[in-house]
Order: C-alpha cells, then structure tokens, then sequence
C-alpha cells in the first residue's frame, strides 16, 4: 500500500485530475470491450464501482439494463439528471456496500481497484454478488508496466494520490481467486490511458500542473494531439510500456 509520506511522487492536490473529452474515449473503448464478454440473457443487473460521473452506466441504463453505482464521492463531478433519477446510485465506499447474493450479472470498475483500502472485501462481495453464469470486470494500472521504469516517479499513474495500492497480473490474478472466482484471465491492452505516456512526459519534464494535475492545462493539449501517433507507435512496438490490467473474472 502506497504511504504518501514516502512516495509522494509529486502527487496533485486532488483526486479528480482527468479530462472529459479523454474520459468519453476511454469510455466507449471500455464499453467495446465490456460487450465483447457481457452474459447473454436479455436485460441486466449491472453495478459499476466508482462511477465517477456515470459515463459507462448511461451507456447500460440506454441499453435497457437496471443498473447500479457505487462511488464514495462521485468525483465530485455532474452526474447526469436522468442517471439520478433512474439509476441506484450509492455514495459510499465499496467496502461498505451491502450487495445481496446472487443478484448481478456483471459487475466492474474501471480504474477503482488502486484506489481501494481493502480490495480482498470488495472481490468476496463481489464474487458473492454474481448469479450463475455472471462475470466481473475490472481495469486497474499495472505495476508490471515498463513506463513505471521509464518514468519512474513522474509516471502519471502515481500523479493521483488516491492511488494506493497497485498490481501486476500475477497478484491480482491471486487476490480475486483467493475471494472465490474459479477463473480470472488477465491481459495488458494497448488501447487504455493512451495519452499516459504523453502525461508523464510532461511530469518528467517539471510541468506538474496545477492542483488538477497535467491534464488540467489547456496549453497542453495542442501537444497532445500532436504526440499521440507517437505514444500509439511506442505501445505498438513494446506492449510492455502499456499502463493497464484489463481482467476478467468468472465465479466458476
């Protein structure tokens, strides 16, 4: 578990130090993938941990599906009027939810997994969670990434400073079997967080931004549209260098 104290990282002064146009991207990448493994009975009881400002889940309340959110603080962002009124939302940490057995058909969380004080509670919860058949779903940053050892503290990841706790496939793989999934299946894909390498560039560089981080300056943006083919070659000729986990966890 990451001490601040020790490894501070030149961390921002808030959680929330992201971009809503890159957020839209990553969202519906995610969603393309999430398909790609969603069970096949018609409408589903999805919960979605650490929905920030609901993108993912208004993708699935469209889809016709019931849906749930559990989010301590919401980012402190808008969430949408219609999301409020017709999803369940909860503000409260995951650990803390109550989730009744057998009563979701997918559960996932998209870059929560680092922020969470006890990530075994939250897997036994979910795996409990699941119906027959269900499925998990999580994307967390890899600890075995090569842009760790490129970057090393200006490594974008280690910009938010509720980012506690980081795995490698290995470990995450072992974490969610000892909560009871019978299968888990990791890979490193390239298509997640891929202005990261551009962001840590710009830490390296001494350009921490403000209490909102790299990503909150708009004068950066014109570099980022210009070294993004870059950072796309960089992860196609080394894997390696990708910043995620993407992971999928079935509970037999």
């Amino acid at each position: 578990m990451r001490d601040l104290d020790r490894c501070w990282a030149h961390a921002r002064a808030h959680p929330w130090g992201g971009d809503e146009g890159f957020d839209r991207i990553r969202s519906a990448l995610t969603m393309r993938s999430l398909r790609s493994i969603l069970p096949a009975n018609g409408h589903l009881d999805v919960l979605e941990i650490g929905f920030g400002r609901g993108l993912l889940l208004e993708r699935f309340l469209a889809r016709g599906d019931r849906v749930v959110g559990i989010d301590p603080g919401m980012l402190e962002r808008d969430v949408p009027a219609e999301l409020r009124e017709r999803a369940t939302l909860h503000a409260e940490p995951a650990e803390s939810a109550d989730l009744p057995p057998e009563s979701l058909d997918l559960v996932y969380g998209v870059h929560v997994v680092e922020h969470l004080a006890d990530p075994g509670a939250v897997f036994r919860a979910c795996r409990q969670a699941l119906r027959p058949g269900g499925v998990a779903y999580f994307m967390t940053p890899n600890a075995d990434s090569g842009g760790l050892r490129v970057f090393k503290d200006a490594w974008w990841n280690l910009e938010d400073p509720t980012h506690v706790r980081f795995f490698s496939r290995s470990s995450i793989s072992r974490a969610l079997h000892d909560a009871g999934f019978g299968r888990v299946l990791t890979r490193v894909p390239r298509w997640d967080s891929l202005s990261l390498e551009i962001s840590s560039l710009f830490r390296m560089l001494g350009r921490d931004g403000a209490e909102h981080g790299v990503l909150s300056s708009r004068a950066a943006k014109p570099a980022y549209a210009a070294l993004l083919p870059v950072a796309v070659a960089a992860r196609l000729a080394w894997r390696g260098i990708s910043p995620s986990i993407e992971v999928v966890a079935l509970p037999q």
